[in-house]
């Protein structure tokens, strides 16, 4: 299953080989160059001017294509689920206009939005996924690729760019109810999927960020020595000891999302997919897995990329781009 958001011009999915998936993040520019649909090069830039660096992206790494697909996440963009009677996809849309106000805390009209049909529920209803953006955040991004003279191709969330790759990645989908926690640096998300299905996505009070200042204020160290600490851990034990408060608050919201879809769907989640900056130290996933009885692996974005051309660095990093992976999935 393919989850898009082709919404007029704003929204788009279109087939497209050699591009420049970008995944604009709170802290950071993470790219990822493709061609013949395949990673071949990548960068990682801080995300301070979004013109400026653009041009920089493309100069230094002598790029040639124009075309780009974004992934975003931020409090501007929402993904909701809820039943809706069966219809064609036109006057589907025409009625979700009106049916807005009972799902999302913005006007209708200040949003973009768009929908995906994930099942049929009987012979009346369909299960929905409805994507949101705010207008003003969206022109604003157009705006700036517009005037590098970039043709976006795709904009999409992270969330849903994980759920597809997820679904591209690992057969067992179908036969599993599965969780996503993507651990990003302002904030979490944590979606669960039914049997590859997804229906339930929800943000986390918790972050790499929150993380830093906690170890910051315990380290009496500047974020920064924190964040090259990390980097260069060998041993976690010291790590998990410190961050114990913050791993139990997660958890316990993980429960509560879990208990939530076992009391509403009579069943129980069996496996989390990690992802995020955090999620690759050595022992998180185990805590994580002891405090909550669940099978916890890394989310995998090996499979899409192949940067046999790039630096030898590459694979240092490269689980920081499983989101930017979904782009191509």
């Amino acid at each position: 299953m393919k989850m898009t958001l082709p919404f007029d011009k704003l929204f788009l999915s279109k087939k497209t080989q050699d591009f420049v998936g970008i995944n604009i993040g709170n802290q950071t520019l993470k790219g990822l160059i493709v061609k013949g649909n395949k990673a071949v090069d990548y960068f990682i830039e801080p995300h301070t001017d979004l013109a400026e660096q653009l041009k920089k992206i493309w100069k230094d790494k002598k790029i040639s294509t124009d075309k780009v697909k974004v992934s975003l996440k931020n409090p501007s963009c929402l993904v909701r689920y809820f039943q809706f009677l069966k219809m064609d996809k036109k006057r589907m849309k025409e009625a979700l206009l009106y049916e807005l106000t009972k799902h999302i805390p913005f006007s209708p009209d200040d949003v973009y939005f768009d929908f995906s049909i994930l099942e049929e529920i009987g012979a009346s209803e369909v299960s929905l996924l409805l994507a949101i953006a705010k207008k003003d955040f969206i022109n604003q991004i157009l705006d700036v690729f517009e005037k590098q003279n970039l043709k976006l191709a795709e904009i999409n969330l992270d969330s849903i760019c994980l759920i597809n790759l997820f679904l591209k990645t690992y057969e067992e989908h179908s036969t599993i109810n599965s969780g996503i926690l993507d651990i990003g640096y302002a904030s979490s998300t944590l979606t669960i999927l039914r049997k590859g299905i997804p229906c339930l996505t929800r943000d986390l009070i918790f972050s790499s960020k929150d993380i830093i200042q906690v170890l910051s204020n315990i380290k009496n160290s500047p974020p920064a020595e924190v964040e090259s600490w990390l980097r260069s851990l060998k041993d976690s034990k010291e790590f998990l000891e410190m961050v114990q408060g913050s791993i139990v608050n997660v958890c316990s919201q993980i429960k509560s999302s879990f208990d939530y879809f076992e009391v509403n769907k009579g069943e129980r989640v069996e496996k989390i997919y990690l992802t995020g900056g955090l999620a690759q130290l050595d022992g998180f996933g185990n805590a994580l897995k002891e405090s909550l009885s669940i099978e916890t692996v890394i989310l995998n974005n090996t499979q899409k990329l192949d940067t046999s051309s790039a630096d030898g660095n590459f694979d240092l990093v490269k689980n920081s781009f499983t989101v930017t992976a979904g782009l191509i999935a």
